[in-house]
């Protein structure tokens, strides 16, 4: 049976090249059941994953077949060419429009390259998709979001013995990405979840989540939580640590934090170099919000969300109104 996932089959310099096939399908199963938290999740069960999993499916063999015969992405390109525009007996699609044979055409071309059609352009015929205004389209990815990081909630107190019967709050350290919870008088249990909260990247992807979902978040302590923490990833100093002379931070011995964080782009490889100069510009034009009122008169983001069994993850709206 033939591999399916994502590889730079061609070597394209400027696409990713991994040292495996890349299964993203069933990297996102392994989300949906897993026990670890994650902000932003697919359904791998919706229609539309499954009729491009599908998709995938039906077009390996067939990319495989052509990867042997072709060595070039060119010469992929003229195989395909003939294949859907060609004037040849070859060229069976003539029953299509052009908009449809161009997107057979493209989803080939991805899934003979890199394995798989990816998102895939969605006039192929073969995934029979049926347009979505955009409200509804939004609403089923919130609800399908929401569904998948609560049933990883689930998961994860039910992976490690604990039965949760209240509604709890649970708060966020916008600095540290730790969690606090409140909202039971079995304080043992709420110790134990604030624990798995804070293990690995849990309680970083729910406060993400909490952003996302979140109506009301003020601009200045968003501001204040992105030069946070864009200094401490890019230069490793505590912007709340520093001082603020004539509108400039200044690290204890003495030097502007800006002249660091330069130097530290400069020197990060994880970085193209096309992209270090708007790096440097977007945290320093943090910077220097957060310097017209200083650290402590600019307020801190304030994040919080509701949990129970039945509901799963809630805005604070729902939560109070319960």
């Amino acid at each position: 049976m033939s591999e399916i996932g994502y590889y730079n089959y061609y070597n394209n310099t400027s696409r990713y090249t991994p040292d495996a096939v890349i299964d993203r399908y069933q990297q996102m199963v392994d989300r949906y059941n897993s026990d670890e938290l994650h902000s932003n999740n697919e359904n791998p069960y919706s229609d539309e994953n499954l009729a491009l999993r599908k998709l995938d499916e039906q077009l390996a063999p067939m990319a495989e077949n052509v990867r042997s015969k072709c060595k070039t992405i060119d010469e992929v390109r003229h195989y395909l060419g003939l294949k859907y525009f060609g004037q040849e007996e070859f060229a069976f699609t003539k029953k299509w429009k052009e908009p449809e044979k161009y997107a057979m055409y493209e989803n080939d071309l991805n899934a003979i390259c890199y394995g798989t059609v990816g998102g895939a352009n969605r006039q192929d015929p073969r995934l029979n998709f049926t347009n979505k205004d955009w409200d509804t389209y939004e609403a089923e990815q919130k609800a399908s979001k929401q569904k998948i990081i609560s049933n990883q909630m689930n998961n994860l107190l039910e992976n490690n013995g604990i039965t949760v019967n209240d509604q709890l709050l649970i708060s966020f350290n916008p600095y540290s990405y730790t969690a606090s919870i409140e909202g039971s008088s079995d304080l043992s249990m709420l110790s134990k979840i604030t624990e798995l909260l804070n293990s690995g990247s849990n309680s970083r992807e729910l406060m993400y989540y909490t952003m996302q979902t979140s109506g009301n978040i003020d601009a200045d302590a968003l501001t204040k939580f992105r030069a946070y923490q864009n200094i401490k990833q890019y230069t490793g100093y505590d912007l709340s640590k520093l001082d603020l002379k004539n509108g400039e931070f200044y690290t204890p011995e003495g030097q502007k934090i800006t002249d660091i964080l330069k130097d530290k782009l400069d020197k990060n490889n994880s970085i193209a170099v096309e992209f270090k100069g708007a790096a440097y510009q977007y945290t320093k034009d943090l910077l220097d919000k957060i310097a017209e009122h200083g650290w402590n008169g600019t307020p801190d983001l304030e994040l919080k969300i509701g949990f129970s069994i039945k509901d799963g993850f809630f805005n604070l709206d729902s939560f109070w109104e319960a």
